[in-house]
């Protein structure tokens, strides 16, 4: 979809220079989650033992302090020489945006290596360094969105019904939380029609992927998960290693010390956590998580892989909230049932960041509210937690409100563009992008019409 050496020099392109140019700005991109996750998996069982324990004891092995460091002074220096290239405007226009959000992205890393190797009287300078990277990188949680969250938890614990040991925690969990506030509107959720309209064309576009899931059977080991998946790539895609392709093929991988699934699209790679909360997968988690995975992060990058603009396969400035939305949209739709999404992370965010709570003090809080509602067990919601306090174990990261931000938003597209011939097309194979932006938009028409890529 994207080759560039049929697309012809426009008057005033200096082509040679343009993708000298691409190839240095593309380094300078990051990825920020694996750079911030904790490398000592063996951190999470003490913490949930070693109950003393104010925050777990994790290790941040993969954050390359010199490439970060590299790529800012990168990163200045070629905002200084794009002024000078012979290229059109749009051009400048999109590296621009790269480039700003590569440089927030290695800026956030920076900060949270600089606060977790500071003395403690340069941490209150460090960690309002950290709220405004955190902020300009990810945003910040809706207060009335974060309350309207909560006091629906709230209410669906069984009060008049619970145990004596339970109402005790009833107690301590009100305690712990606080004086609690009124939300003023309550949380969007899209339309049954909807819901069922969206599911029947999920059904009928992913046929193919859901056909190599054995029939009859219940249960799936990480492992049956990860072979399966591979399957399809091979079969649906011709990408596996049955095809030859080698280093440059997608596979999909069990990592032992894994907590949740991922994909990464720079090392097309799929991975399938060994350390899963919950164990095996069910057959309904099995085509959620293949849909998730392969079906989105997977399918919306294959075909801009060749791009020079290597961000609009692996992640365009903006893009995270809406792809987040269009998996967890295409997972609830594979298996015609709507569910709130990313709930349990804007509380575990919205208690750090607007009640100022510590890692112990959000675990604890939500282990209680899990519990009382017979909800997540205590392996997720450390996993959230984690999350929301990734790279420093003591300040937010805001990263995780795409989850709920983004299936909102991409279930109010699907039910603008029900109509819409080409919806399917812009949800699934319009690149790492939003289509909610504008200036997104008209760069993957600007990449399908050779316009001035």
């Amino acid at each position: 979809m994207c080759d560039n050496q049929n697309v012809p020099s426009h008057e005033g392109f200096n082509r040679a220079e343009w993708v000298a140019f691409v190839e240095k700005m593309n380094i300078t991109d990051v990825n920020v989650i694996d750079m911030l996750n904790n490398t000592r998996p063996e951190a999470k069982e003490e913490f949930l033992t070693a109950h003393e324990l104010s925050r777990p004891n994790n290790v941040y092995a993969q954050l390359d302090i010199k490439r970060v460091e590299k790529n800012i002074n990168t990163i200045i220096a070629l905002k200084k020489e794009l002024g000078s290239l012979r290229i059109p405007k749009k051009q400048k226009e999109i590296a621009l945006l790269i480039l700003g959000d590569n440089l927030k992205k290695n800026r956030f890393v920076h900060v949270n290596y600089l606060y977790n190797h500071s003395s403690p009287n340069n941490r209150e300078v460090l960690a309002q360094e950290h709220y405004r990277a955190n902020i300009d990188l990810y945003g910040k949680p809706d207060e009335n969105v974060f309350w309207s969250i909560l006091g629906e938890k709230l209410s669906a614990i069984p009060v008049g019904d619970l145990s004596k040991e339970d109402k005790i925690m009833y107690g301590e969990l009100i305690e712990m939380i606080g004086p609690v506030q009124k939300a003023e509107s309550k949380i969007f959720r899209p339309q049954k029609e909807t819901v069922d309209w969206f599911s029947f064309v999920i059904q009928t576009f992913f046929t193919g992927f859901l056909s190599h899931i054995p029939k009859g059977q219940k249960k799936f080991s990480i492992a049956e998960a990860c072979a399966i998946t591979n399957e399809i790539i091979s079969s649906e895609f011709g990408l596996g290693s049955e095809t030859g392709l080698g280093a440059d093929s997608w596979m999909a991988m069990v990592i032992s010390s894994g907590a949740v699934a991922s994909t990464d699209c720079e090392q097309k790679l799929i991975r399938f956590p060994g350390q899963r909360s919950r164990g095996d997968y069910t057959r309904e988690e099995l085509k959620a998580i293949i849909i998730h995975e392969l079906g989105v992060h997977m399918l919306r990058s294959l075909p801009y892989e060749a791009c020079k603009i290597q961000s609009l396969a692996f992640g365009f400035p903006g893009y995270e909230a809406f792809e987040e939305g269009v998996a967890k949209a295409a997972e609830q739709a594979i298996n015609h049932r709507y569910e709130d999404s990313g709930l349990l992370h804007y509380i575990s965010i919205g208690l750090a960041y607007f009640l100022r709570k510590n890692f112990r003090e959000v675990f604890e809080i939500q282990h209680r509210i899990e519990h009382l509602t017979k909800g997540e067990p205590d392996g997720r919601c450390f996993d959230s937690v984690q999350r929301a306090f990734r790279g420093t174990d003591e300040l937010p990261n805001h990263k995780d409100l795409i989850y709920y931000n983004g299936v909102n938003e991409v279930w109010k597209y699907i039910e603008d563009h029900l109509n819409d011939a080409d919806l399917m097309d812009q949800l699934f194979l319009s690149g790492k992008t939003c289509m909610n932006d504008k200036i997104h938009e008209r760069i993957i028409y600007a990449v399908r019409t050779g316009e001035y890529f």
